[in-house]
């Protein structure tokens, strides 16, 4: 098999799409169908988020905590446990690890036609 000459590759490598262009922002992407926009799903029918902290703060010894704050349906409601869990362990427990179940949709900026 040989290479393609450097000179040649640009013409391989065009988009096929006249309206494909770079992304402006980690959350937008350009398909040939226009803009999209990946945003929290509030569909009435659908579970509400959930979310989950997890503290990997280490003791001494190297032992990871590990303790689970269960299922919150806030984030105000995780910022008050991870503050209640810090203040039980005498400041040592600064560290956490967010799992979060939240429904998303991809959503055309324009819809279309």
């Amino acid at each position: 098999m040989t290479e393609i000459p450097t000179a040649e590759r640009p013409a391989l490598w065009t988009p096929a799409h006249s309206d494909c262009r770079p992304r402006r922002s980690k959350n937008e992407t350009t398909t040939r169908h226009g803009d999209w926009t990946l945003r929290q799903d509030d569909a009435p029918d659908l579970p509400p988020a959930v979310y989950v902290l997890v503290c990997k703060s280490e003791a001494e010894d190297g032992t990871v905590c590990g303790a689970e704050s269960g299922p919150m349906p806030t984030t105000a409601a995780m910022y008050e446990w991870a503050r209640i869990h810090e203040w039980q362990h005498d400041a040592d427990h600064r560290t956490f690890r967010l799992v979060a179940d939240v429904p998303m949709v991809m959503v055309p900026k324009v819809e279309p036609r």
